[in-house]
């Protein structure tokens, strides 16, 4: 079985909302913190990246899959404007989280999300 890297795939995501906060999660296991990029607006995130498919040495073939390899591509279009400057970003066992802070009056801009600077 070989697997078309082409393709586009979208993580499975949930968004929740608090007085103060959005917060984003996003399923994506297998995808390295290098292959990952996130853009945010006013009121939108941009997730993009790529998972690889993954050989091992003892593998004669891969019989069946579920896994989505290749670029990963999610638009979030959000319900309330965001504090694009202050949202915070977590990678913990394959779920990306975004703390997204509410905003008022902010102009619209897009960032990009700067994952664990060092």
């Amino acid at each position: 079985m070989t697997f078309d890297e082409d393709r586009i795939w979208c993580p499975l995501v949930e968004l929740v909302e608090t007085d103060t906060t959005l917060i984003l999660r996003a399923e994506i296991p297998g995808v390295k913190i290098r292959d990952l990029d996130v853009r945010t607006a006013k009121d939108t995130i941009l997730i993009t990246g790529k998972r690889s498919e993954q050989h091992f040495s003892d593998e004669k073939e891969v019989i069946s899959s579920q896994h989505h390899y290749g670029r990963l591509e999610c638009l979030v279009n959000l319900p309330v404007p965001i504090q694009n400057k202050r949202v915070e970003a977590e990678l913990v066992d394959g779920i990306l989280t975004l703390t997204m802070p509410k905003a008022q009056n902010q102009k619209a801009r897009q960032d990009k999300l700067a994952l664990f600077p060092a």
